[in-house]
């Protein structure tokens, strides 16, 4: 719909409310409301700000002022620490030069925790994590059947007769330490890996049948 033609509106003069045709300019109605008395003294404007540092006087109580811009991130981790659950030592393999090579680990309370209600938490295991990164397999950790086929660290498996979750951790670290730098990566942080990013869409590795969550993935370790 066309609005039928109205009257002149001067241009030349100073702007005041009403002087400019429908719609309005916004900047021209603006205004700003100041509290000045009691404890709690701010200021407002209608155009967008509230407690703004160009805005005086700023919102202020007593002696403290209120924070002008915050920004608040959140996260969630990538991996749970092996120190938050029991692990009993099985065996110590040592080399020629009478050294630990490996040892060998197990742990009921983290097999507990790996299977919930007939599903899932994790989707493997961590060695040497660092910040976002760290050994898993299948990148350079190896997953073996049964304990007995653990052979060097940085090895794993899940027997399910014993529901025990074994591990093998380089020397003689152990997993009851945070030190140790083991964990049991949660689904979330193990995902395809980025090829690259697009203007309008993440380019994702889905393999060569290009269909995600698949065997042919190739998948990378995200972190938190």
């Amino acid at each position: 719909m066309v609005p039928s033609a109205g009257p002149f509106f001067d241009q030349n003069k100073i702007a005041r409310i009403g002087d400019n045709p429908f719609p309005t300019n916004p900047l021209n109605d603006r205004a700003v409301g100041y509290l000045l008395q009691g404890k709690a003294q701010t200021a407002l404007t209608n155009y967008g700000n509230y407690i703004d540092i160009e805005v005086n006087p700023n919102g202020v109580w007593g002696e403290y002022a209120y924070l002008y811009e915050v920004t608040f991130l959140a996260g969630i981790p990538g991996h749970s620490y092996s120190s938050n659950y029991v692990w009993t030592l099985i065996e110590s393999v040592i080399d020629q030069d009478g050294i630990i090579k490996y040892s060998v680990w197990e742990s009921g309370d983290a097999y507990d925790a790996w299977f919930v209600n007939g599903d899932t938490l994790f989707v493997g295991v961590l060695f040497n994590a660092d910040e976002d990164g760290g050994l898993w397999e299948p990148d350079s950790v190896s997953r073996k059947i049964s304990a007995a086929s653990i052979s060097e660290p940085f090895q794993w498996c899940i027997d399910h007769n014993s529901k025990k979750i074994i591990i093998s951790s380089f020397g003689d670290k152990s997993p009851n330490e945070s030190s140790s730098r083991i964990g049991l990566i949660y689904p979330w942080a193990l995902r395809p890996s980025l090829i690259s990013r697009e203007d309008q869409f993440d380019y994702y590795d889905y393999g060569p049948d290009f269909e995600e969550w698949t065997g042919d993935d190739k998948y990378a370790y995200y972190g938190a």
